[in-house]
């Protein structure tokens, strides 16, 4: 029931979707933050892979550890699986993107 509340006190009556719209994007500007540790993105190319994190890493044990922090990604951006079955195929080492 609050939230309801809290919402009809932000929308304007007068106001039109268009002008709501507007109003949020201005108060909260989209951003896109699309950075993977395995991936260098370098005008319309993209390289990825194990190969590309070990170079980007600054402690290369971190990469094989499963207590890693998070900021070093997941294990599964650098596997290759089968599209009928969605089994792990292989590894990715090293990948290009155009």
């Amino acid at each position: 029931m609050t939230i309801l509340v809290a919402n009809a006190e932000s929308n304007r009556p007068s106001e039109t979707l268009e002008a709501r719209t507007a109003r949020r994007v201005t108060e909260t500007p989209p951003t896109l933050n699309d950075r993977k540790p395995n991936e260098i993105k370098a005008g319309k190319f993209s390289y990825s892979g194990a190969a590309v994190e070990a170079i980007r890493t600054d402690n290369l044990l971190e990469l094989i550890s499963p207590a890693a922090p998070d900021h070093y990604g997941l294990a599964e951006a650098n596997v290759v699986r089968e599209p009928a079955s969605g089994k792990v195929s292989g590894l990715k080492i090293f990948s290009i993107e155009f």
